[in-house]
């Protein structure tokens, strides 16, 4: 069974999804913008298990490249060495730039896995 990583890029996070032949992000959309599942999914993630509270609209846009590069990089470093045990969907999140979650001096939150 292969898995992948799908980056999506929220305006305020990037988020990668390990899809694997059981499972898509096409399978979970079910006809909807792939991009608001995924960020609904993540808000409520980080409301119910309290990580943050998160308003929608207070979230602070990030267009920077290289930042939104690292967080990728991030990212697959940390699924490298933390390899997922089942071939489930999971879900890892960086924040960029946020202040409702704790931030590196890179600007960049730790590697969640939602």
């Amino acid at each position: 069974m292969k898995q992948e990583i799908r980056y999506i890029d929220l305006s305020w996070a990037i988020v990668a999804v390990c899809e694997s032949d059981n499972f898509t992000l096409s399978q979970l959309a079910r006809g909807e913008q792939t991009e608001q599942v995924v960020e609904r999914y993540v808000i409520g993630y980080l409301a119910f298990w309290q990580i943050a509270f998160v308003e929608k609209e207070r979230l602070v846009p990030c267009d920077d490249e290289t930042l939104r590069a690292s967080a990728r990089l991030k990212i697959a470093r940390h699924i490298e060495a933390h390899p997922p045990l089942q071939r489930l969907p999971h879900f890892y999140l960086v924040l960029l730039g946020q202040s409702i979650a704790p931030t590196d001096s890179d600007g960049m939150s730790h590697v969640y896995q939602v």
